[in-house]
């Protein structure tokens, strides 16, 4: 969404940098003073909620970090753990980045609309938490990551949802969704024994019909319309 110009001067302000799977990024509670923009690999947003550390989000390609906490001055809201085996980023100080925006005719719109579209990604989350059935929720969590930001990939089966670096546990899935590892390891059962998803290898998931998926999700029943 910027000028080639505009692009050329945001890298001539950032430095490059590879962190390592497991590697906190940012710490929730912790000053942020730095803004991190991801050239590849994959990266989660987790909480501490009650001894429990449920997942926000997924950062990826493209993705910016620690924007909110830079712009409003605040700690980090959340810990960013790079999940994948490598994480390419760019950083800029807060003080750089925020003379960028300002400078740049084309940043803050671009800014805007990534943050847009994070917040409706939140909405749909929280929605998905209010079905009725712990196979809906993961069905909802599943269509969701179907989404073309999220990198499906396109496959002769239907879309495959690859785990970035199979570091996303079934755990870290029912956080999402706000159930057990127990309870997604049932639910992700009882959705391969109606067709509705087969699993390989626990790496990968294959949708072979995502509108079917997302009716089974959004269905008003209590989740008993499976299909036979």
């Amino acid at each position: 969404m910027l000028s080639r110009e505009e692009q050329s001067t945001l890298r001539a302000r950032t430095a490059t940098g590879l962190a390592i799977q497991g590697e906190d990024i940012h710490v929730e509670g912790a000053p942020v003073d730095q803004v991190a923009i991801i050239r590849s690999g994959w990266a989660k947003a987790t909480v501490n909620k009650a001894g429990r550390s449920p997942v926000l989000r997924l950062y990826g390609p493209g993705e910016l970090i620690g924007v909110a906490a830079v712009l409003t001055g605040a700690d980090s809201a959340e810990t960013v753990t790079v999940i994948s085996g490598g994480l390419h980023m760019m950083s800029l100080p807060a003080r750089s980045f925020a003379d960028f925006l300002h400078r740049a005719p084309h940043a803050s719109s671009a800014l805007h609309h990534v943050q847009l579209a994070r917040l409706l990604e939140a909405d749909r989350l929280r929605t998905i938490r209010d079905y009725p059935t712990a196979s809906q929720r993961l069905a909802g969590l599943l269509v969701e990551l179907c989404r073309p930001e999220n990198g499906p990939i396109h496959h002769s089966d239907g879309l495959r949802i690859t785990v970035p670096g199979g570091e996303l546990s079934q755990g870290e899935l029912g956080g999402w969704i706000g159930d057990s590892r127990k309870t997604v390891v049932r639910a992700l059962a009882e959705l391969r024994a109606a067709g509705l998803v087969s699993c390989h290898l626990r790496r990968h998931v294959t949708i072979e019909d995502t509108s079917t998926l997302r009716r089974f999700a959004d269905a008003a029943d209590d989740g008993s319309a499976l299909p036979a």
